[in-house]
C-alpha cells in the first residue's frame, strides 16, 4: 500500500485559497512578510489582484516601498491623502504613477486634493464605481472644476459619491446611476428636490442638513419611492418641516438625524411614523437642548424620556432611548441606542464605549485615579488619536507628567498625538511621546526646539508645528536644514501650521 509522506502545509494550498487568506491581511504584511516566506508566495503576491491601498498616516519609507513593490493593475481600491500627516502625498504619488495604469481600480478616495491634481486624475475616462474626495481649499479656484465634476457624476459606472462641496452649480443628469450620495454640506430645498428628482436609482442620501425657506412649497402628494435611507448629520429643521420632507419618502427604512430641541416629542414621532413611515426599521437620532435653569430633580429628566417608553418604542420597534444631562452647562442630549455617530455628540457625551479619538483638558492638578476611571467606560486600546491640553508650568507638573505617561502607555494603539501648550519644552515633549506614536502635532517656543524634536523622535513619520511670533522669519533656514537632514521630506505651510511628512534620515 502506498504511503503519503507529504505533510500538509500552507505552502501546498491551492492558489485560490491563498488569495482568500490575502484578502484578510494588510498590504505591509502581504508585501514584506508573507511574500518573503518562499518563492511561490513571492510569485503569488504579484498575481494577486485585489489590493486595497490606503496611504493615510503612513511613513514616507513605507509609502515608497509599497509604491515600488506593487503593480498598479492589481489595485482595486486606493486612498490618497494630503492631510497634515502626509502633505503633498497625492502629487508625490502622481509623480510615480499615471492613473491610467490602474485599470482595475473601482474605489478611489482623495483627501484634501489640489484642483490641478484632481484634473490630472480625471482628465481620462475611468471605471471607478466609488469616489470620495475633499479639496485642499474650501472654495474652488478653477471655473472648469464644476464642469469636470458634473461629467464625473454622469459617469455610468459611478454608484457611490462622497464629497464636501456645495452642490448648487452641479448638474444632476437623470441618466446618473448613483445609488449612494454623501454631501458633507447643507443644501436648500430646491437643490434637494433637484437631486432627488434626477437620481432615480438613489437608495441612500446623507447630508448635513436641508434648509427650507418660508417660500418653499413642498408637495406631499409627490412620492420618491427609490430612497430607503436618509440622514441629516447636523440639522436645524423644525419638526413641521422635517415631517413634510419625510412624507416624500414613504418607503424609507432608515432615518438618521442629529438636531436640536424641536424633536423631543416622542408621542408626535410615534403618531407620524405609524401613519407615514410604515417601512421604517431603523431610527437613529441625537437631539440636544439647553435648560434655562439648573435641573436638580430627576423627574425633569424623566419627563423628556417618558414619551419614548411606550409599547411602540420598547416592544414593537425595540428602539431604546437614553437621556444625558450635563450639570455644568445645563445641556441635555436625548439619543437612541446604539448611539448614533456624530461630532456633535462626541464632544458632549462621556459615555461612548467605542471611541477612537479622545480629547482631554487638564488645567490644575491631575485628578487622582482618573486614568483608571477612564478605563472603566472607555476601551483605551481603541484610541488612535489623542488631543491633550495641559498646563505644565505649575506646582503639579511632576504629578501630571507621571500620570500622562501612565495614560499614554495604556493607549498602545495610539497613532496620533496632539499636545497643546505653547510653554512646553522640547525635552518634556520628548519624554512624553511614546515610541508607538507616528504623528505629533504640538507647539514649541522656537526653531531649535523643532530641530531637537525631529532629531530625537526618529520614530515619528510626520510632525505638525504651530508657527508663531518671530519663528516665521527663520523658516527658510529651517526648511533647508530639514531637507538636508531628512531626505525627500515634503511639507506644507498654511494657516500658521507647518506640516512635515518626514523622509529618510541622512546619516
Amino acid at each position: 500500500m502506498a504511503t503519503n509522506n507529504h505533510t500538509p502545509s500552507i505552502c501546498t494550498l491551492p492558489v485560490e485559497l491563498i488569495y482568500r487568506i490575502l484578502d484578510t491581511l494588510d498590504n505591509e504584511t502581504i508585501l514584506f512578510s508573507f511574500g518573503y516566506t518562499c518563492k511561490r508566495f513571492q510569485t503569488i503576491i504579484h498575481t494577486y489582484n485585489q489590493y486595497k491601498l490606503s496611504f493615510k498616516l503612513i511613513s514616507k519609507r513605507y509609502f515608497h516601498l509599497i509604491c515600488h513593490s506593487i503593480h498598479p493593475e492589481n489595485i482595486i481600491s486606493l486612498t490618497l491623502s494630503n492631510n497634515k500627516q502626509t502633505p503633498d502625498q497625492i502629487k508625490c504619488f502622481l509623480s510615480i504613477f499615471s492613473i491610467q495604469q490602474f485599470i482595475r481600480l473601482r474605489s478611489l478616495t482623495l483627501n484634501k486634493i489640489d484642483e490641478d491634481d484632481f484634473y490630472t486624475i480625471f482628465q481620462f475616462r475611468n471605471t471607478i464605481s466609488s469616489l470620495s474626495f475633499t479639496f485642499l481649499k474650501s472654495t474652488l479656484q478653477n471655473s472648469q472644476t464644476i464642469s469636470l465634476l458634473s461629467s464625473i457624476i454622469s459617469n455610468k459606472n459611478l454608484r457611490y459619491l462622497d464629497f464636501n462641496l456645495s452642490p448648487k452649480d452641479l448638474l444632476w443628469s437623470n441618466q446618473c446611476l448613483l445609488q449612494t450620495l454623501i454631501i458633507s454640506n447643507s443644501v436648500n430645498f430646491i437643490q434637494f428636490s433637484t437631486i432627488i428628482s434626477n437620481l432615480l436609482l438613489l437608495k441612500t442620501l446623507v447630508l448635513q442638513d436641508c434648509i427650507i425657506h418660508k417660500n418653499d412649497i413642498i408637495d406631499c402628494s409627490i412620492h420618491y419611492l427609490q430612497l430607503i435611507s436618509l440622514s441629516f448629520n447636523d440639522s436645524k429643521l423644525n419638526m413641521d418641516n422635517c415631517e413634510l420632507l419625510l412624507c416624500l419618502f414613504p418607503l424609507l427604512e432608515h432615518f438618521h438625524i442629529v438636531g436640536g430641541d424641536y424633536f423631543f416629542d416622542g408621542f408626535r414621532w410615534e403618531r407620524f411614523i405609524q401613519k407615514n413611515l410604515l417601512k421604517l426599521k431603523k431610527f437613529e437620532f441625537a437631539f440636544c437642548g439647553n435648560t434655562s435653569m439648573l435641573w436638580t430633580n430627576s423627574n425633569d429628566i424623566e419627563s423628556l424620556i417618558t414619551p419614548f417608553r411606550t409599547p411602540f418604542w420598547i416592544e414593537h420597534k425595540q428602539w431604546f432611548v437614553v437621556c444625558c444631562y450635563f450639570i455644568d452647562t445645563n445641556n441635555y442630549t436625548l439619543y437612541s441606542l446604539p448611539i448614533c455617530k456624530s461630532n456633535n455628540i462626541l464632544s458632549q457625551n462621556p459615555f461612548f464605549r467605542k471611541l477612537n479619538a479622545l480629547s482631554l483638558c487638564v488645567e490644575n492638578e491631575w485628578p487622582t485615579g482618573s486614568t483608571e476611571y477612564l478605563s472603566t467606560f472607555i476601551n483605551l486600546s481603541s484610541i488612535r488619536e489623542l488631543s491633550i491640553s495641559i498646563d505644565l508650568e505649575n506646582e503639579y507638573v511632576l504629578d501630571k507628567l507621571t500620570n500622562i505617561t501612565n495614560l499614554l502607555n495604556q493607549l498602545y494603539n495610539l497613532q496620533s498625538l496632539r499636545i497643546d501648550n505653547c510653554l512646553t519644552s522640547a525635552e518634556i515633549i520628548r519624554l512624553l511621546v511614546p515610541n508607538h506614536v507616528k504623528y505629533l502635532r504640538t507647539v514649541v517656543p522656537d526653531i531649535d526646539d523643532m530641530k531637537f524634536i525631529i532629531e530625537q523622535l526618529t520614530h515619528l513619520s510626520s510632525i505638525t508645528f504651530e508657527i508663531f511670533g518671530k519663528m516665521k522669519y527663520f523658516l527658510e533656514d529651517f526648511l533647508t536644514w530639514l531637507m538636508e537632514t531628512r531626505i525627500n521630506s515634503t511639507y506644507r505651510y498654511d494657516d500658521q501650521f507647518l506640516s512635515m511628512w518626514l523622509g529618510k534620515i541622512n546619516n
